[in-house]
């Protein structure tokens, strides 16, 4: 179990007040956030007053942090950390591979694959390996760059994807949101570089229209193959530690019966581990 180096009390305000200002909020809107006054808001941010361990418990809700901010907070407000930051290979990851692992397999035979918050690939099932590897790169994906990233850079992809233009919108507008909450790092970094792929990639214009279904569907389309998907993305409801908190999973089903066809039979294809 690691944890950011502590530091010292004095950082408390600065952190605060560069916290409040990402996430784009006034005094007021953090001390209504919070259920404080603006004036408390105010003097936590110049060093007038120094914050319990349950006003930075407030204000780290209030400012939806990820866990390992609220430790950072903590640690410069002088309060040991609450939280554990293992990552996802750690021992003290075991249970959540575990949890990941048994819905990755339920899932055969559709596609579905664990990424952290960057979006960066950390297991996969059958299916999913099958029928995106090749889509994605030649080489294997690189757990260091994010799949939106990979699929925005990769013309096979992109020229799979009848609707491009759709997704790429939804792709950005997802990681915005992830860099939005995530903290400072190379999660941050490979997010705003996924950003930037997707703004020099999208289409001038480019909008997540309503979709009849109800839901955006990603449409692949190659020499034989028609395959409309539509996806859900589970996370743990009370994370505790780093690697549950940065977990995310999404699931592929069909869109309709042709599509559950093929992926049925692509799945008969796959190797068993």
């Amino acid at each position: 179990m690691a944890f950011v180096a502590t530091q010292p009390v004095a950082e408390f305000p600065a952190m605060l007040s560069r916290l409040r200002r990402h996430r784009g909020l006034s005094q007021m809107g953090l001390a209504l956030a919070a259920q404080v006054s603006q004036r408390h808001v105010s003097f936590l941010e110049t060093g007038r007053t120094r914050p319990s361990r349950d006003m930075v418990a407030r204000l780290a809700q209030a400012l939806d942090l990820a866990l390992q901010d609220v430790n950072a907070l903590l640690l410069a407000s002088g309060f040991a950390p609450a939280h554990g930051e293992s990552a996802y290979t750690d021992e003290a990851a075991a249970m959540v591979r575990r949890v990941t692992q048994l819905a990755l397999s339920a899932h055969e035979p559709f596609p579905a694959f664990a990424v952290d918050r960057a979006w960066r690939p950390l297991v996969a099932n059958g299916p999913a390996a099958m029928l995106f590897g090749d889509l994605l790169s030649d080489d294997g994906l690189d757990p260091k760059v994010s799949l939106i990233r990979s699929a925005c850079e990769s013309p096979t992809f992109r020229n799979a994807v009848a609707n491009w233009g759709q997704l790429v919108a939804h792709f950005q507008a997802l990681a915005e949101a992830e860099a939005w909450r995530a903290p400072p790092g190379p999660m941050r970094a490979e997010l705003d570089a996924t950003v930037a792929a997707l703004k020099a990639q999208a289409p001038d214009g480019a909008t997540v229209h309503a979709a009849p279904g109800a839901a955006l569907i990603l449409q692949i389309r190659g020499p034989g193959l028609r395959l409309d998907l539509v996806s859900t993305v589970a996370r743990f409801g009370a994370p505790a530690d780093t690697a549950a908190d940065d977990l995310r999973i999404e699931f592929f089903y069909p869109a309709d019966a042709a599509s559950e066809q093929v992926l049925r039979a692509l799945a008969a294809q796959t190797p068993k581990a």
